[in-house]
């Protein structure tokens, strides 16, 4: 494969959104996007924003390209992707499976390297992909695999655990604001977080590094932390304050959430519900134990670090 240069990105919406006010998705592609961008410039690629509404795109950095196009035609993505090298998919969780057409598309442009929006804790191991919440990923995944033996298209697959900035203003861990907490066990299962600066620069890396990032899953982290370490910190900054903690059981709650969705009620609260007990309640490694943060350029967060972090979100 020669030099990646030019990138397509898909999934950037740089329209404010304010804390704690996230209309979530699992992954938060918006906000992904849009730290992936920046680290693209910061890395000197030449970038084309993708996207369907050009009026969701503001205030892009200087020398970045807009593509209006229509995700589901594949004439328009395939007009929109001739002379990109790389294609960096960070769309929402209703248009995962969009990508297959965006994937076929991006063969016949001659697109050398496809990394689709996945970017999860558990999206990528063996166990975890049976969970309802990754069938769409590891769709894709497969799909990717599949392209990658029959034609020229290269792919890179991300697992990133939990994403660090979500985590500390969205009550994914811990409530701040109404100073409680669900523990499962003892909160001690290690989990793996990244910041979507942190994943930008990663996926600067990978297209840097082509060779070394080929048709495989990239494992980083910034951090491996633990509910009661999130707790810990938070209490730092509230002393003398009660906490409400409470011990839930996770194998429980994640057969309840499971057959809620079997039954049809397939809910963002039962989506989010899955994972949560998947990570936190030790049935599935949500923790990297080998990472790709040297050949990445990555470094890693320290305790001290991290509760600067946390000050940050928490005492705003």
């Amino acid at each position: 494969m020669g030099e990646i240069q030019k990138v397509a990105l898909l999934g950037v919406s740089l329209r404010r959104i304010k804390q704690r006010s996230f209309r979530l998705t699992l992954l938060q592609k918006g906000l992904l996007g849009s730290a992936v961008l920046d680290q693209l410039v910061k890395a000197s690629f030449t970038v084309t924003v993708f996207t369907r509404n050009r009026n969701s795109v503001k205030d892009l950095p200087s020398g970045v390209s807009v593509a209006e196009v229509d995700y589901h035609s594949y004439d328009s993505l395939l007009h929109a992707l001739q002379g990109q090298d790389a294609v960096v998919s960070t769309v929402n969780n209703e248009a995962v499976l969009d990508q297959k057409q965006m994937i076929d598309a991006a063969i016949s442009a001659g697109v050398k390297r496809f990394i689709p929006a996945d970017f999860g804790a558990l999206s990528t191991d063996p166990k975890g992909q049976s969970l309802p919440v990754h069938h769409s990923m590891v769709q894709i995944q497969q799909y990717l695999a599949d392209k990658a033996r029959s034609s020229s298209l290269e792919y890179t697959v991300f697992a990133t655990g939990g994403f660090l900035d979500l985590l500390l203003t969205w009550p994914f861990v811990l409530d701040f604001p109404n100073r409680s907490i669900q523990l499962y066990g003892d909160g001690t299962t290690p989990f793996s977080t990244t910041s979507v600066a942190s994943i930008g620069k990663a996926v600067a890396g990978a297209l840097k590094n082509p060779a070394a990032t080929k048709n495989r899953v990239v494992r980083i982290h910034d951090i491996i932390l633990t509910q009661a370490k999130m707790l810990e910190v938070a209490k730092k900054f509230t002393p003398g304050e009660k906490w409400t903690e409470t011990v839930g059981d996770a194998q429980a709650d994640l057969q309840k959430h499971l057959d809620d969705i079997k039954a049809g009620e397939v809910t963002m609260e039962k989506m989010v519900g899955v994972l949560k007990a998947a990570v936190y309640g030790g049935m599935y490694k949500a923790w990297y134990e080998n990472v790709d943060n040297e050949l990445l350029g990555l470094g890693f967060l320290s305790d001290e670090e991290f509760e600067k972090m946390a000050a940050a979100s928490y005492l705003k």
